[in-house]
């Protein structure tokens, strides 16, 4: 009997949003609750590919410090030049993020609404493509498919959801290959419209479950033995408030850029700073402000994201759960649903869902790439 694994990785379909849709992937009742990490997909997918921290693989948040090696973004101190209406432009959006893309940056990124002059002062921490054999330091999942041998295909955020699901199906139906995977960020999108009980969010969560019940039957039709497994990096929350970090910052004595570089994600505040003086300064006055709190050494180290040279921050800032920050380097106006929060919460848990048994150690987004590496085994066994 052939043998195959497929693979679904639904990002921000977290373990409370799948236990709340009655009957949902009926068909793969292996299932596990999956730690995950401090911070966004940026850092949790590579420690699904890798086994490993973000201080080890080195990937955490998209920014982060321009240091040494350069920026792809040198050069772009000068758009301050400009009128402020054409910096925010979306052509010139458009423009720069080809240019990034043509001096070499092969991963995900956006520019948001990062100010246009700032860039400089920052690096992309995922240059390279993390979907691909050698795409990240230290070696990946994708290194291990590479020297298996075994048939593969993947599909991820460069193809719409849609087409790379028929065309998975496709390949399942009369392919050669024996591993198939696809990433998808639509659900992740929708939950940040609509938060968790949006329409679209369910009916999305209805499409995965038809998705995976239709390939299962198709299989036993073909008289194949068929491993499915959906999973996630991560869960999603439905924001209850707002809270405006630049604001509290605004009315200080000490200005950015000119005696701290700041980076306002949505649910991290971090800072590299020009004095001792700023520091002081920035630190009182958030601690002022309610629906936050400054993140010490040994709670960066416990969550594995203590990094020696600071180039994700000298000093950070992270929101409660449900409190988002507006307007951020990420937007200006409200989500209704944000991650990034500590990954305690109940609701940033992430998901694994699988056709055959998950062995009991599997429990963290660290130990997908040893069960996925299994059912690799599992594979070859068959050749």
């Amino acid at each position: 009997m052939r043998r195959r694994l497929a693979v679904l990785l639904v990002d921000a379909l977290g373990w409370e949003l799948a236990a709340s849709a009655p009957g949902f992937a009926a068909g793969l009742p292996h299932r596990r609750r999956l730690e995950t990490i401090l911070g966004f997909s940026s850092g949790a997918l590579p420690t699904l590919f890798t086994g490993r921290p973000p201080a080890e693989h080195g990937r955490w948040l998209m920014y982060r410090r321009a240091g040494s090696a350069g920026t792809p973004f040198h050069g772009f101190r000068w758009l301050g030049l400009l009128p402020p209406r054409l910096r925010r432009s979306w052509k010139l959006s458009r423009l720069l993020a080809r240019l990034v893309a043509r001096r070499g940056v092969r991963g995900y990124f956006s520019l948001y609404q990062v100010p246009r002059d700032l860039l400089e002062e920052f690096d992309l921490a995922e240059r390279d493509d993390i979907f691909v054999p050698g795409g990240l330091p230290g070696g990946s999942l994708w290194d291990t498919v590479a020297r298996s041998g075994i048939r593969w295909q993947g599909w991820n955020w460069r193809t719409p959801e849609s087409e790379a699901l028929s065309a998975m199906e496709r390949a399942l139906e009369r392919g050669p290959e024996d591993f198939l995977f696809c990433y998808t960020a639509d659900l992740d999108a929708a939950l940040h419209r609509e938060g968790s009980g949006g329409a679209d969010v369910r009916e999305r969560l209805a499409r995965y479950d038809a998705w995976l019940t239709r390939n299962a039957h198709a299989a036993r039709r073909r008289g194949e033995e068929l491993r499915l497994v959906l999973l996630s990096d991560h869960g999603m929350l439905d924001v209850r408030e707002t809270v405006d970090v630049m604001g509290a910052l605004a009315g200080l004595s000490c200005r950015w850029p000119r005696d701290y570089v700041p980076f306002f994600d949505s649910t991290f505040a971090r800072f590299w700073w020009r004095s001792a003086l700023a520091r002081g300064e920035v630190r009182a006055a958030l601690e002022g402000v309610r629906g936050g709190r400054w993140l010490e050494d040994e709670e960066l180290e416990r969550a594995g994201a203590l990094f020696p040279g600071r180039e994700y921050g000298e000093d950070i800032y992270l929101l409660d759960p449900g409190v988002l920050m507006v307007p951020s380097f990420m937007g200006s106006r409200p989500l209704a649903a944000m991650h990034g929060y500590d990954p305690a919460h109940p609701q940033m848990a992430a998901a694994l869902l699988a056709s055959h048994p998950v062995p009991d150690g599997v429990r963290h987004l660290r130990d997908v790439r040893g069960f996925l590496e299994d059912g690799l085994a599992w594979l070859a066994e068959a050749r």
